[in-house]
């Protein structure tokens, strides 16, 4: 106690400056965040202590010495605040992606960004900057040093502890997710492209393949599979061919995109790996990428290897709680489609990622009542699994919106869907995915061919229709694809 009498004005610091790292930083990663009645709040609140208490180490040693705090401590504050403008007025999410963006962006770009807000931000954050470099100049900041230091040691291995028994849970939140996607940025690929044109045979007539990656979407709740509930009026009406026992384990993005658009297959590893859009190119296919997902170090150099990228709203990523619909990508499909002779389109999808209630538009809530809440002990099955349902929904008119363009295609056209992965729903207490639960491990996939395709191609047509009850592996995408593009 006496320590604590001695050192009032330097503890009060401290709170202080740490209430305003909030207002200015970290309050910025759950300023968006959906929350329903106290319980949600409370929870949240907690956890946003907890944040803040593993930064206030940090800021302890930055304060040891003013030179420190003048210099490094003023130049992180500031440069995290620019960050956290637009994740407080545009929910953008700090990615890899981002971080790329901010690298490698021109001047003119950049000015743009610069907006009279955003120059205000700053200023108040100078102006709040300015206030505390003067109180800390009065301080002795050498008292209880030691002390000290080791509670702030402690408050530094809290966030290893809470990122240990939970990943990403604060590495994902302002400033942290500053730090990580830098490091991302300049961190090399888990596995090794092979960039060499493979040698195959050249596509010598028309075709058309459209790729369509869906995210989180488990094949038992697709009403074309059986389910009980209509989640897919529109898909009932076309000819389609769904592959119902589909098998992956990889149940995240980062491990199922490497092996479903490579020739990576389950359980094997070797040293180079041959991107489906590398063969695609080799077969004299245009390739081109339209997504709605940030680019990952895990799949981004896989994407990297297609003639065109085009990425919609891409620097909010599923974290953000306003990202864009999916629908925003046909568009984007109207402006590519039938431009070459050979195509190679990927969509790639927010799907039915969480937050559910985020990946459709109101007039798609059909199932009620919905979730209303990101605190998953809050929430009912029931509200978990209607919002779900929901996503289904759009996706279905999604797959149809592509459909209908793939029709009008005047040259013979595949349309392929698969999932990443499927989706925990309450199973065993179970939600959401990246673990080995049953549902996550079988993800939808569909076929669906023009006329012309089945008339042209009518051995694989008959060999797509043959095989759709059969158990198969997430390896057949690839092995497919690589077929297709070498039809004669």
């Amino acid at each position: 106690m006496e320590l604590l009498k001695r050192n009032k004005e330097l503890l009060l610091f401290h709170i202080i400056l740490n209430i305003a790292i909030v207002f200015f930083i970290t309050g910025a990663s759950y300023y968006h965040t959906p929350l329903e009645g106290g319980k949600d709040t409370l929870i949240y609140l907690v956890h946003l202590v907890i944040l803040q208490t593993t930064i206030a180490g940090f800021v302890y040693f930055l304060t040891l010495q003013k030179w420190l705090f003048r210099i490094g401590f003023s130049a992180l504050f500031l440069f995290f605040c620019s960050f956290s403008f637009f994740a407080y007025t545009q929910d953008l999410s700090v990615t890899s992606g981002l971080i790329q963006a901010v690298f490698e962006t021109t001047p003119d770009i950049a000015i743009d960004l610069i907006t009279w807000p955003y120059m205000l931000f700053l200023f108040f954050a100078l102006v709040v900057l300015t206030f505390f470099i003067k109180w800390h100049n009065k301080l002795n900041n050498r008292q209880g040093v030691v002390i000290y230091s080791l509670l702030a040691l402690s408050c530094i291995a809290l966030f290893f502890i809470t990122e240990r028994k939970r990943l990403n849970t604060l590495k994902s939140r302002l400033p942290y997710n500053v730090f990580y996607g830098i490091e991302d940025y300049y961190s090399a690929p888990k596995f090794q492209l092979n960039k060499t044109l493979p040698i195959v045979t050249k596509q010598k007539d028309s075709l058309t393949v459209i790729f369509v990656l869906g995210e989180t979407v488990r094949a038992d709740h697709l009403g074309i599979n059986g389910y009980e509930r209509a989640t897919t009026p529109f898909l009932l009406k076309e000819e389609i061919i769904s592959y119902p026992s589909i098998f992956t384990p990889n149940t995240y993005t980062a491990a199922s995109l490497p092996q479903l658009l490579t020739d990576k297959e389950i359980g094997v590893d070797k040293a180079m790996y041959t991107s489906i859009y590398t063969v695609a190119n080799a077969a004299g296919f245009e390739t081109t990428w339209i997504g709605n997902q940030t680019l990952e170090k895990s799949f981004g150099p896989i994407v990297e290897t297609n003639d065109t990228i085009l990425l919609v709203d891409k620097y909010k990523s599923e974290y953000s709680f306003n990202k864009a619909l999916d629908g925003v990508m046909l568009p984007e499909l109207d402006r590519v489609l039938g431009t070459a002779k050979n195509q190679f389109i990927t969509l790639h999808m927010m799907g039915s990622h969480w937050y559910y209630e985020n990946r459709y538009p109101d007039t798609f809530r059909k199932y009620t009542p919905v979730i209303t809440s990101k605190y998953i002990p809050s929430l009912t099955t029931e509200e978990v699994i209607n919002s779900y349902d929901n996503t289904i929904l759009y996706l279905d008119y999604f797959l149809k919106e592509v459909i209908d363009r793939a029709k009008k295609n005047t040259t013979p056209t595949l349309v392929v869907y698969i999932s990443d992965h499927g989706e925990s729903l309450g199973e065993n207490g179970q939600f959401l995915h990246a673990s080995k639960a049953k549902e996550q491990t079988n993800p939808a996939m569909l076929f669906w061919m023009s006329d012309s395709f089945k008339t042209r191609y009518t051995a694989t047509a008959i060999s797509i229709d043959t095989a759709k009850n059969e158990a198969l592996t997430t390896n057949i995408v690839f092995e497919y694809l690589q077929a297709i593009f070498t039809l004669k």
